[in-house]
């Protein structure tokens, strides 16, 4: 449940962002893991081991959920823009969104089923409806972050250091059982146009041993 957030999360940037010319990007998660301020209790992460590759990357870690978790419990996120990633004092408020509203609804089928169902695969011993207490542990969850077109104008502020955090809270009835951190930095993909060296001229090179002496000759003037 804590970090099947992730691809959601990529996909409420792509469609909710400001509009503008369109770019191809990555977002490379840089952590993971509980929140620093006011974390939850109820329900508690480790840091995130990440392995990153080039388009998608996975998570790892533990979870430890004290109390079960009744059918019907809710998660929201809220995301910021960062100047500098490094620096959150750089941070500027971006958007909140629901993320689940009626997790583990057994009553229809939904996309929000999808996004927790993958998540419980991953998860040892597997999770099923209703959350049961215990500690479990999290093992390779699929981050997917090829391709997530940005607005150029966002993208090229900083291809290193500019990014995205984002706070996601969990909820059973109005109490607050959990809370989770990701940082993620935006890396814009450059085009760069192959050199084409067919327009200049190649250097004339003396086709006899007179034309090579008299080219020397003028030289030496």
């Amino acid at each position: 449940m804590a970090t099947s957030i992730l691809s959601i999360l990529l996909f409420s940037i792509i469609f909710n962002g400001v509009m503008g010319d369109l770019a191809p990007t990555n977002l490379l998660a840089t952590r993971i893991g509980p929140c620093y301020a006011n974390p939850s209790k109820e329900v508690t992460v480790s840091e995130m081991s990440l392995n990153t590759r080039l388009y998608d990357s996975s998570l790892s870690g533990m979870m430890n959920i004290t109390n079960d978790v009744e059918n019907g419990w809710v998660v929201k996120g809220t995301m910021q823009k960062c100047q500098d990633i490094r620096n959150l004092d750089t941070c500027d408020y971006f958007k909140t969104f629901t993320i689940i509203s009626n997790g583990c609804d057994e009553e229809e089928e939904n996309e929000e089923q999808e996004i927790y169902s993958m998540f419980f695969h991953h998860v040892h011993p597997r999770i099923t409806c209703p959350i049961k207490a215990g500690i479990y542990k999290i093992v390779n969850y699929p981050i997917f972050t090829e391709d997530n077109y940005l607005i150029v104008a966002e993208s090229k502020i900083s291809t290193s250091v500019f990014g995205y955090t984002m706070r996601m809270e969990g909820y059973a009835d109005t109490t607050r059982i959990l809370c989770v951190e990701a940082y993620l930095q935006l890396l814009y993909i450059r085009e760069y146009e192959e050199r084409d060296d067919s327009s200049q001229k190649p250097t004339a090179e003396p086709s006899s041993e007179e034309e090579r002496v008299a080219s020397e000759e003028e030289e030496g003037e």
